[in-house]
């Protein structure tokens, strides 16, 4: 079983360069977050769990033909990263993707419709994409809450930061393989 996801990667380094700046004044507050890695940075499209090897290929296939060439045609598509938020009780922190949301709307059903019609794999229950990138979490039983208020306060205080920009040109299939010093994650080509 190899377990996977689809993703968009975050390739620019200088945008990489300010979260993972931003990142450290979360470590400061935070000393047990766990920060994710710049090179580790991306926006999650479907995470597929665990899939079968035989399957992998086909989930790439389907995303270079139906995904990349059709979605996609050979541009590349300028969005920025802004602002700071959070889900679950602070456990997930983010920065929102700013600009054409319909396309990636799109790509999200695209890839949703294609996988459970052609290879049968249940489809999200949530329909609506919120684009994003998570740039740390925050287990709850790890929390200092001594300084847990001037954490919201900095998440809070950065709703508008700007971090730069996301330039986004293909889906990639990728392999997430979980070590005690955080996951790894890969292309799977085929």
């Amino acid at each position: 079983m190899i377990r996977s996801f689809i993703a968009i990667e975050l390739k620019d380094s200088e945008t990489s360069e300010k979260i993972a700046s931003f990142s450290q004044r979360l470590k400061q507050n935070q000393p047990k977050i766990k920060l994710v890695e710049p090179e580790n940075l991306h926006m999650t499209m479907k995470f597929l769990g665990n899939i079968t090897e035989p399957m992998a290929p086909k989930i790439y296939r389907i995303l270079q033909e139906d995904i990349n060439k059709e979605l996609f045609q050979g541009k590349t598509f300028k969005y920025y990263l802004k602002g700071v938020g959070q889900f679950n009780r602070f456990s997930v922190l983010w920065t929102k993707l700013v600009g054409d949301i319909q396309f990636l709307q799109n790509i999200k059903d695209s890839i949703e419709n294609n996988l459970s019609d052609k290879l049968h794999i249940e489809r999200d229950r949530r329909t609506k994409f919120k684009p994003h990138l998570t740039i740390a979490r925050l287990k709850k039983g790890k929390i200092n809450y001594k300084t847990f208020d001037t954490l919201k306060n900095l998440i809070n205080e950065n709703k508008d930061l700007e971090f730069g920009t996301f330039t986004i040109n293909q889906v990639n299939l990728k392999k997430s393989e979980l070590t005690p010093k955080g996951p790894i994650y890969t292309d799977l080509v085929y």
